[in-house]
């Protein structure tokens, strides 16, 4: 999977990438071993201390991704892998993240409502998934 992602953001080795809505950082951790410089943000707190606990070679930020803590056009990618549908609003959210972005790509991995209704969490999560569909 991170190298799909990386396929997809087709940037060079040492590249500054952000990964919003990290959570824990699976995905985070797993970009920065096919050779990015990548930061993980998320807006619980407790997900970026579990993410810590897991890397301290990543930059792991508290950040709502309706108000990043970053300059404009200072990573040359950023990702979010299923994560969109926490966001309340996905306008806001996209506009911020291309206001940090420089001439990069956003790639987004996620599912659809279809899709979800087959997840294999709903096992385990079914009040969560109805939600999300």
């Amino acid at each position: 999977m991170a190298s799909r992602l990386r396929n997809h953001l087709q940037v060079p080795n040492g590249s500054r990438v952000l990964d919003i809505a990290c959570g824990t950082g699976n995905y985070t951790i797993a970009l920065e071993k096919t050779g990015l410089k990548i930061t993980g943000s998320d807006v619980s707190e407790e997900m970026i201390k579990k993410a810590k606990g897991k890397s301290s070679t990543i930059d792991w930020e508290v950040a709502d991704v309706n108000k990043l803590p970053y300059e404009n056009n200072v990573f040359e990618g950023v990702t979010c892998t299923l994560a969109i549908h926490h966001f309340n609003e996905l306008l806001p959210a996209f506009k911020e993240v291309f206001r940090v972005l420089d001439k990069g790509r956003f790639v987004i991995f996620t599912s659809s409502p279809e899709q979800m209704k087959n997840y294999w969490l709903k096992e385990y999560f079914p009040d969560a998934i109805e939600k999300i569909c």
